[in-house]
């Protein structure tokens, strides 16, 4: 239930689809500084969500606004990204909370052992609140992520223009929590340097530099305006992949085309 609140799904039907493709860990690890008990996975092609609950030892007030874990994981992917999002209890006073660790990967983690270290926990206020650590010990398991991968992968193979420069968008993945494109391009550089820097929008929001656009069925639509995932650059192999989360859950039996820069890319069988 933790984690439908999380995804936000649109129906009971989304809810129920992404209910069956989670997978049950219910790990607990424990040690004078708390308890740490590793609940359910979810994921895809590029992101995995992992579920957890931390309580703290009795008198210990667990408020903050956000949380986190330093971080180790190995797995038989190199992960490029990882991220923590407080959920709502109903009881913000107590020594409990409940997290979402995000771990975004150029591949998928589904079906692989994860060995995981989390340690430090830190809290801060709202941006800018400084992180400080809350509870300074380690927790270490290996689990399992056998969640069911719903990403349907597309391949484009067209020729696209990024700020002025010729490039390939080679696949597009999409599933209910996240879309993710892979772009080959020999001018990555030169591309990433006229994106220019993060352009702040908010607190600690800054204006995506390689916005997609989803069009539904329905005639609706809804763009990435604001960096919500992940944008990595591979010189070696001239690789651009940006990982796409949303407010709510994708609706991608419904996607009638993508807009990415120059090119529409219509949702059809061939494809």
């Amino acid at each position: 239930e933790a984690f439908i609140k999380f995804l936000k799904p649109s129906n009971n039907d989304q809810a129920a689809y992404l209910s069956n493709g989670a997978y049950v860990v219910d790990k607990t690890i424990k040690n004078e500084y708390g308890s740490l008990t590793i609940k359910q996975v979810i994921g895809d092609s590029n992101l995995t969500y992992i579920l957890m609950d931390f309580t703290a030892p009795e008198g210990t007030v667990l408020n903050a606004a956000r949380y986190r874990f330093h971080t180790m994981i190995t797995t038989n992917h190199s992960s490029n990204s990882t991220g923590f999002e407080v959920l709502a209890d109903g009881n913000p006073n107590d020594h409990k909370i409940s997290l979402v660790m995000n771990i975004m990967t150029d591949s998928s983690l589904a079906g692989q052992t994860v060995d995981l270290k989390l340690y430090d926990l830190q809290a801060a206020d709202l941006f800018p609140g400084i992180f400080e650590t809350v509870s300074p010990g380690s927790w270490e398991t290996a689990f399992k992520l056998d969640f069911k991968e719903y990403s349907t992968l597309y391949q484009i193979n067209q020729s696209i223009t990024l700020y002025g420069y010729t490039a390939i968008l080679k696949t597009i993945s999409v599933s209910p929590i996240s879309i993710t494109l892979k772009i080959d391009s020999g001018s990555l550089k030169e591309i990433n340097n006229a994106a220019g820097r993060l352009k702040e929008f908010g607190p600690n929001e800054n204006l995506d530099n390689f916005p997609i656009t989803i069009n539904y069925k329905d005639g609706t639509s809804e763009t990435t305006s604001i960096i919500s995932g992940l944008t990595a650059s591979d010189l070696l192999t001239n690789q651009l992949l940006t990982i796409k989360t949303f407010e709510n859950v994708i609706n991608d039996k419904e996607i009638s085309s993508f807009v990415f820069f120059d090119k529409v890319i219509p949702m059809t069988p061939n494809n």
